[in-house]
């Protein structure tokens, strides 16, 4: 036995030898429709989490910027009584 990178032996030359995994061959096999229905999946699972406080707010911004024209209106500020200092 010899030191580092030199153990023994006889050389070899011209003897390459590839292989390749069976899990590299086809990597993103099925990737892109496991992908949508996987997204499908999860998605309907979360909407209740997002969706009802997504419409509550949604709902709260639109009624306050409503609210907000209709009090800088001429509507809104007779129905308030503001200007009668």
């Amino acid at each position: 036995m010899g030191w580092w990178g030199h153990l023994g032996g006889l050389k070899q030359r011209g003897i390459v030898t590839y292989s390749l995994s069976p899990f590299e061959q086809r990597a993103f096999a099925g990737a892109l429709h496991q992908a949508i229905f996987n997204t499908f999946r999860r998605t309907t699972g979360q909407v209740l989490y997002i969706g009802i406080p997504f419409g509550l707010a949604y709902g709260t911004y639109s009624w306050a910027k409503k609210n907000h024209e209709f009090r800088l209106s001429k509507e809104g500020h007779a129905f308030y009584g503001a200007g009668e200092h």
